[in-house]
């Protein structure tokens, strides 16, 4: 029997929508260093956007699934990674305040409970 191609692994794992995107997870991205052995044994890295997500273990058995039921895939290796992406919207401390190394933050402590002598 014939060893799937990595274009027909792509294509099964691309059926597996990320339900908070709700787009698939080859189209996203998350799947990396995809090898398809000659024996069959197909092995690939799944990258989730968090380590904390919450659908990792779901993730890591649809794909399981959806790859062993290939023809000719006789082993099947899932890593499961996270890469967390820096916020694209906060600016760099360094473009806040050019030129500045240090900042202190004062507060006034007025009104309240708690600060009479």
């Amino acid at each position: 029997m014939a060893t799937p191609s990595s274009h027909q692994v792509l294509e099964v794992l691309g059926r597996i929508k990320d339900p908070d995107l709700g787009r698939d997870v080859v189209s996203l991205g998350m799947i990396k260093e995809l090898d398809v052995s000659p024996q069959g044994k197909v092995s690939f890295t799944f990258e989730l956007t968090t380590p904390a997500c919450p659908v990792r273990d779901r993730f890591k058995s649809q794909a399981e699934d959806a790859v062993s039921e290939l023809p000719g895939v006789t082993a099947v290796e899932v890593r499961m990674t996270a890469n967390v992406r820096q916020s694209f919207l906060r600016p760099k401390p360094s473009d806040i305040l050019p030129g500045v190394k240090q900042t202190i933050a004062v507060a006034s402590g007025k009104g309240g409970v708690g600060k009479s002598t």
